[in-house]
């Protein structure tokens, strides 16, 4: 998606036991940038592939510009938009995950940026609608017509194709629907948020409706950063959520959404009694220049994979993994190998829900390829954020998103 800085566009494909990666676009793109995406690699543990800028979408516009990685192995992948100042991080979806409806989830556009989401068909003649959901009932033109709050939007795109449309209200609680599977992405052009630091970057693939969780925990910010906690109801539901032992209730209807905050000495646990979307919104430091606003989806307890494999971005000052995990599991988990050296921990809460007791640890890590898993074979959640002058980046350690109806996936 668009960001208001020239950037360079980062993908970083990691593999376990080594894949055969093959990246493609669309038979109709230029040639001349055809040649420079399309190939064919041997990982052996991971790839950092750079993408042309000119692969940035432009808003109401039908581009053929999605790009396919297939590997002959399970991989993780995330994608890291870097420009000075500005930058934004996912990790990416499997296709085979991908769905036929999303909840956009952006924050409100503060100066003139803007709010963003954007589509990528797989199947020719997918057919999608759009139907909007605004902060402000600020019209939208698009193609010559007016569109408001509450109003839907139709669009047919072929593999490959992408759409994004960009405004200057809050956009969450925006549903898209699909015929066929397709890969969505929301967030911000850039934004400053709470009336402090700069602007940053903001963008998420997003999951599909149908395989979000109703349970979360919620770590942390590093570097006094605060965290905005954005929850948002996929149907209507009644949620509780816990800081420092004080449990709070509401009520949400599909599609609305509630905010609330911690401190970067606080964690938060979060049930819903129906699928909610929680997103994790670092702010700028209270104490420093370090990091502006980053966002991440928080991926549910029951999506806990007991292994990642990660490239940490390079460039940053400080670099930091949170890992949620069963209090009982804490010492199995290794990091590189190794078990997690006290000396790196940085924030370390436990969290007790009924009979449950949770452990929720920010650790320090180094940049480049870093390994995480349980000894005992235990799922955990994972996020990582880093930070430096005036800039930050978070995304989650799971791409492979687990269906709530049962134990495993795979590939």
């Amino acid at each position: 998606m668009k960001n208001i800085m020239p950037t360079t566009k980062s993908v970083y494909v990691t593999s376990d036991n080594g894949t055969d990666l093959n990246i493609t676009t669309s038979p109709n793109l230029s040639p001349s940038l055809k040649s420079q995406i399309d190939r064919q690699i041997h990982v052996l543990s991971y790839e950092h592939v750079i993408l042309p800028s000119s692969m940035e979408l432009e808003s109401f516009r039908k581009e053929k510009k999605a790009i396919l990685f297939e590997t002959s192995n399970d991989v993780f992948v995330i994608s890291h938009d870097n420009g000075s100042y500005s930058t934004g991080s996912t990790t990416h979806i499997p296709l085979h995950q991908l769905s036929t409806e999303y909840i956009v989830i952006s924050t409100p556009p503060s100066n003139n940026w803007k709010s963003q989401l954007a589509v990528a068909a797989v199947s020719d003649n997918t057919t999608i609608s759009i139907t909007f959901k605004m902060e402000t009932n600020t019209p939208l033109y698009i193609q010559g017509n007016i569109y408001r709050n509450g109003d839907t939007f139709n669009l047919t795109l072929d593999s490959f194709e992408t759409y994004q449309i960009a405004h200057s209200t809050d956009l969450t609680g925006t549903v898209i629907e699909s015929s066929d599977p397709i890969a969505t992405f929301s967030g911000n052009d850039c934004n400053t948020l709470e009336n402090i630091g700069a602007c940053d970057h903001l963008i998420e693939q997003l999951p599909p409706t149908e395989s979000v969780d109703d349970t979360y925990i919620v770590p942390p910010y590093s570097d006094d950063r605060s965290t905005k906690i954005r929850i948002t109801a996929t149907k209507k539901t009644n949620i509780t959520y816990t800081i420092e032992d004080v449990i709070q209730t509401l009520s949400l209807d599909v599609t609305n959404t509630f905010d609330t905050h911690i401190s970067s000495t606080q964690s938060c646990f979060i049930h819903s009694e129906s699928p909610v979307l929680v997103t994790s919104i670092g702010l700028h430091s209270s104490s420093s220049d370090m990091g502006d606003p980053s966002m991440t989806i928080v991926p549910g307890i029951n999506q806990y994979l007991d292994y990642y494999k990660i490239v940490v971005p390079q460039g940053y000052i400080n670099n930091f993994v949170s890992i949620m995990i069963d209090a009982s599991s804490r010492t199995s988990v290794q990091i590189n190998g190794l078990p997690v050296p006290e000396s790196a921990i940085i924030f370390e809460e436990n969290i007790s829900i009924g009979n449950d007791t949770y452990n929720v640890r920010s650790i320090t890590v180094s940049q480049g390829e870093v390994t995480v898993s349980t000894t005992d074979g235990k799922g955990f959640g994972l996020m990582f954020s880093g930070t430096k002058r005036d800039e930050a980046y978070g995304f989650s350690g799971n791409s492979l998103l687990l269906n709530r109806f049962k134990n495993k996936s795979s590939i």
